[in-house]
């Protein structure tokens, strides 16, 4: 399923730009962020990792990121800090990245939770495939 998701999210990337976009992956499952590692590289972006809320902050304060994949659930309770700042682009090195949730809450318990989040979010499990096209849109629309 692997191959198959990454073939396809190959045709997605925008082929005429200079440099990847580079995402920050702030995830603190390693099963979950090795398959967003392979599939975003496999896109064509320039993949970054933090396993909780600290090092997420810290990857902003670098403005190392053009977008951010958001796991809500990180183990220092950090999730909707990131999220917040993230929403208000505070401090960011190089601008305010673009962002997306994922959470194994349902859209409406983290509406509840974390306020309205749109097209922005994903419940787990997620398609792959669908988290790329997804973060391919936010990034084209913020250019």
């Amino acid at each position: 399923m692997e191959g198959e998701v990454c073939a396809r999210v190959r045709y997605m990337v925008n082929k005429n730009s200079s440099s990847p976009s580079r995402v920050l992956v702030v995830e603190d499952d390693p099963s979950v962020t090795r398959m967003l590692r392979f599939c975003l590289r496999a896109a064509g972006f320039d993949v970054t990792e933090a396993s909780n809320g600290s090092e997420a902050l810290q990857a902003l304060d670098r403005g190392s990121a053009d977008a951010v994949v958001l796991d809500l659930g990180l183990p220092d309770n950090l999730g909707g800090v990131v999220l917040e700042r993230l929403r208000k682009g505070e401090s960011m090195a190089n601008g305010s990245p673009v962002w997306l949730v994922i959470s194994a809450l349902d859209r409406e318990d983290a509406a509840k939770r974390y306020g309205p989040l749109g097209g922005r979010f994903l419940s787990k499990p997620f398609d792959p495939w669908d988290l790329v096209r997804r973060l391919e849109e936010l990034l084209s629309a913020s250019s």
